[in-house]
């Protein structure tokens, strides 16, 4: 006989955004006057949680422009200011339109990030922005869930393989178009490319391109080693559109990703094939 597990006994929320909808919810996030220099200051997103978390959701728009490369990393951090920790690093944040979605293809709006992640109560937390270019601006969103007794398993932190700061992009893969792309290691440019500690919870985000211009397309990528894809971690759909903008369509997936895993994306895309950044990110 299964194991019954009991309901949700209770669900606390808190975010940064509040009241009627508005396409510029969230909190400002001005990048450096330095290309690809993470800003030597904080900016606070909730000045002090009001119950331990146990998921995260996270939105990043408005940070594209027409026939411009608008590479954008964020790093989420917990902490009083000047003591701030990076719990979430590098997450992909340009080549996003405003809110709503609704441009001429169908397609537009943010890249959408969702984490298992426990921060206690009582956590002020900030963000910074380093893209390609300088003074730019990207808005993020923060809801925190959480305050009950939760049934499902849950993070302390957040690990990013693939990102490059010195490009304030990801690790970019050749895509497949009528067959499968081959499967690519990534971060091997920047950081650490294996996997430091035991994943649980794991979610790849698209970024752009290597020119100014975004093919239009619908993409799958699948997440493995060098000799194959990892069971369970394939086709999480995500897509592209001509006015420079890219994001998922699926959120990220519970997993065991070992300590030293190689981790290798491959993808595959409608459109003409090109080369694109990815982020991978893995709680634990």
């Amino acid at each position: 006989m299964p194991l019954l597990l009991p309901t949700q006994r209770g669900v606390l929320r808190e975010s940064n955004f509040t009241g009627r909808p508005a396409t510029t919810w969230g909190t400002i996030l001005t990048s450096d006057g330095t290309a690809h220099v993470e800003p030597a200051t904080e900016t606070q997103l909730i000045a002090s949680t009001s119950f331990d978390t146990d998921w995260v959701n996270i939105w990043l728009h408005t940070n594209n422009a027409s026939a411009t490369d608008s590479d954008s990393l964020v790093n989420i951090k917990v902490g009083a200011a000047a003591s701030e920790v990076t719990i979430i690093p590098n997450l992909l944040a340009g080549w996003v339109s405003t809110l709503p979605p609704g441009n001429a293809s169908g397609m537009g709006g943010p890249k959408y990030y969702g984490f298992p992640l426990r921060i206690p109560a009582g956590t002020r937390i900030s963000a910074t922005h380093r893209s390609v270019r300088i003074s730019a601006a990207v808005t993020c969103m923060i809801e925190l869930l959480g305050g009950g007794q939760g049934t499902h398993w849950t993070g302390t932190t957040v690990e990013a393989i693939g990102a490059d700061t010195a490009t304030s992009s990801g690790t970019y893969v050749t895509l497949g178009g009528a067959s499968e792309g081959t499967l690519t290691r990534l971060g091997a440019s920047d950081g650490a490319a294996t996997v430091g500690s035991e994943w649980g919870f794991v979610q790849p985000m698209l970024g752009g391109n290597t020119d100014t211009t975004m093919n239009a397309g619908l993409l799958t990528c699948d997440l493995g080693t060098s000799a194959a894809v990892i069971p369970g971690l394939d086709e999480f759909i995500m897509w592209s559109a001509a006015q420079e903008v890219s994001g998922n369509m699926a959120a990220g997936r519970y997993c065991n990703v070992p300590v030293g895993t190689i981790l290798h994306l491959r993808a595959q895309t409608s459109a003409t094939a090109e080369a694109m950044a990815f982020v991978a990110y893995g709680v634990s």
